[in-house]
């Protein structure tokens, strides 16, 4: 939600036609932060201010409030205002359109706009603001309150408690939820590692789990705003700061008209006389009791599973003792099945159920200083108390009612409507708001919407996957070869819905790190930085071939190259000699001298070398392979043991293919080494 921005809008109501000849064009304006702007009627006019809420079909009080970049259509003179509304005003028509938590409203109204002043903050006000112990942040709202509804009294409980202190101590466990749907932004949840699960991609739900919709742990930002009654002084919202006692002031007729307008169609209006009589039997206002039960257990016109007698015919119709779980309502039915004469349990009736929760709720939280439904959610009032000389029961921070952030504002509003539909608004209301210290100068609702998950799931380097890689953990360490200073980077995130940059092909000249950002949908970045540092020794640029074969890591003598796997493909040998001296020359042949830059290299296949004018002229030789077809098997054995009975006669290439002991010498040892080779024991051959 906005942070808000209000001007007090008064309406001049015309009892007579008038007609205005000087009509001017009308515009479109955009409200820029008029602090407080209100305006008052001209001297020469009759009537009251008013403004007209389209939601409620009412005129509500003299006070609307409009959000920076609110649009405002003014149109000059009589004769463009709406002829549907016979309500005119003398210089301006206003179209506001504002969105409030929950519902869209519409306002209709006028305003003067010639007589438009900054501020109602008068000194008057400042000095009854000020002894009523109220910081000058809290000044500018209070007193658009108490211009539009004078007998309307404000008392600051200093808590004593520094806000920021307040507010941690409302992150831990599930103290502070809400449900996704009752935002649609995923940047007022929590991020904590007991909320959000990176790895999995997916919020951990902390109450009504096997739901549809669960209840999810929000952020120290939102719970802030929420904590913040800076946020909260308007006519729809100031009533969660109102004492929740029973007030003998009010008529019978005012409260059972007002139940019944908070509960409308639903099935709660049944019980419309039943709430009102456990008002006045528990002391607590029977207005509050309505709202609480709309927010709590409200479900149309049929009853819903936590007032309908299910699970062992109970019925609870506050959600008393409905704790966290799979299946909260259960709870809260498990806790009415409790026997407890103080407070009429087993709620086995309705009447018991309503009347027996109200009791509970004056003992619990009325009666110990928890008296507004702010304070029932938010304990903090236990310094205040001691302040006045009372001894708190519980703790700060302890024995706190629900755990939805949002029902204290979300009360406020049904008991405003139901206020506002049976002109209770005039009557005297005391507000109980809270002080805190060190309070920032605003505390507004996050914005970065969009997906949070910047984690990555896997990362890659140069065709290998990066060892013990954790998307938590964002620092590695990488050694490349100096003499081949070239590093792919491939990364893959756990959510399709991020950004990776950072990934490619890159050649290293020195010690560096390459990063890895990740954003996520929200704009949330994590960047995975990979140090690298080159290794080993840098080789002289080769002179001549024997340099660059060794270089290459290719074994050689003067007549033959050797250390190649079976099955190896000739063309390596190619790379690996251009990969050291790219001037190189290198020509591949078969033992026949025809052209092979392809295929298995085999015994006796011809290597031509050039380096710096040097040419050198090698075989190869794969050690086991006697016939010169690239492969180790039953021919090979056959020719070593035709060789040994001196039946055939080898090339030179040949014989050195079958010393497979490497000791210059072609014998038994050989032979035996050949045969163990062919029955599976391939380690006898070392290339």
């Amino acid at each position: 939600m906005m942070k808000k921005f209000y001007i007090n809008l008064f309406v001049f109501f015309i009892l007579s036609f008038i007609y205005i000849n000087n009509v001017q064009a009308n515009y479109t304006a955009t409200v820029v932060n008029p602090e407080g702007a209100s305006c008052s009627l001209r001297s020469n006019s009759s009537g009251y201010c008013f403004y007209k809420d389209k939601t409620l079909n009412d005129y509500l009080s003299p006070v609307v409030w409009l959000d920076t970049g609110d649009e405002v259509t003014v149109l000059d003179g009589y004769p463009n205002v709406p002829t549907n509304n016979s309500n005119v005003c003398k210089d301006y028509y206003v179209y506001v359109s504002h969105v409030f938590y929950k519902d869209k409203v519409t306002y209709y109204g006028y305003y003067c706009h010639n007589n438009l002043t900054t501020t109602l903050l008068n000194d008057s006000l400042k000095k009854e603001f000020r002894d009523a112990g109220f910081p000058e942040s809290y000044w500018e709202k209070l007193a658009i309150l108490k211009t539009a509804h004078p007998n309307w009294s404000f008392k600051a409980i200093n808590t004593q408690l520094s806000f920021h202190e307040a507010v941690l101590n409302q992150t831990y466990s599930n103290k502070s939820l809400l449900r996704r749907s009752m935002s649609n932004n995923y940047a007022y949840l929590s991020l904590s590692e007991d909320s959000f699960n990176y790895y999995n991609d997916r919020f951990i739900p902390y109450d009504d789990t096997t739901g549809s919709d669960p209840w999810y742990k929000t952020n120290y930002n939102t719970i802030a705003y929420y904590m913040d009654p800076r946020n909260f002084l308007s006519d729809m919202y100031i009533f969660q700061f109102e004492t929740l006692s029973y007030d003998n002031n009010v008529s019978d007729d005012k409260l059972r008209n007002s139940i019944s307008s908070i509960f409308g169609n639903d099935y709660l209006g049944n019980y419309t006389e039943t709430f009102l009589e456990a008002g006045k039997e528990s002391k607590v206002n029977p207005i509050y009791l309505a709202s609480l039960s709309k927010e709590e257990v409200s479900n149309g016109p049929t009853p819903g599973t936590a007032i309908d007698g299910e699970y062992n015919n109970m019925y609870n119709f506050y959600n008393i003792g409905a704790n966290s779980g799979a299946d909260p309502v259960y709870n809260g039915l498990n806790f009415a099945s409790y026997t407890d004469e103080s407070t009429l349990r087993p709620w086995n009736t309705t009447e018991r159920a309503i009347k027996g929760g109200a009791i509970w709720i004056f003992n619990n939280y009325v009666a110990p200083g928890q008296d507004t439904s702010y304070f029932k959610k938010y304990n903090v009032v236990y310094n205040y108390l001691l302040s006045i000389g009372r001894t708190p029961i519980y703790n700060n921070y302890a024995h706190q009612y629900m755990q939805n952030i949002s029902a204290p504002s979300n009360e406020a509003v049904t008991t405003y409507r139901s206020y506002s539909k049976n002109n209770m608004l005039g009557l005297s209301y005391a507000f109980f708001i809270p002080v805190y210290n060190d309070m920032p100068s605003s505390t507004p609702l996050p914005t970065n919407s969009g997906w949070p998950n910047n984690y990555l799931k896997s990362m890659n380097i140069n065709g290998n996957t990066v060892a013990g890689f954790d998307g938590g953990v964002t620092e590695y360490n990488y050694n490349l070869d100096i003499n081949n200073p070239v590093i792919t980077i491939k990364a893959e995130a756990i959510s399709g819905r991020s950004k990776i940059e950072g990934t490619g092909t890159f050649t290293i000249n020195g010690n560096t790190t390459k990063v890895v950002k990740v954003t996520a949908e929200n704009g949330d970045v994590k960047n995975y930085k990979i140090n690298i540092k080159l290794t080993g020794t840098k080789f002289e640029d080769p002179v001549d071939v024997k340099t660059t074969l060794n270089n290459a890591g290719i074994k050689n003598n003067d007549k033959y190259l050797s250390g190649f796997a079976v099955g190896s493909d000739i063309g390596m040998i190619k790379t690996k000699i251009l990969n050291i001296n790219k001037d190189a020359i290198v020509y591949l042949k078969n033992s026949s001298g025809k052209e092979k830059n392809s295929g298995a290299i085999a015994t006796g296949d011809k290597i031509t070398v050039t380096v710096n004018g040097q040419t050198k002229d090698f075989e190869a030789v794969i050690y086991g392979d006697v016939s010169g077809d690239g492969k180790i098997d039953n021919i090979d054995f056959i020719r070593l043991k035709k060789y040994l009975l001196k039946t055939i006669t080898l090339n030179k290439v040949y014989e050195e293919s079958i010393d497979l002991s490497k000791d210059g010498k072609i014998d038994n040892i050989d032979f035996i080494r050949l045969k163990k080779y062919l029955l599976g024991d391939k380690s006898i051959i070392n290339q």
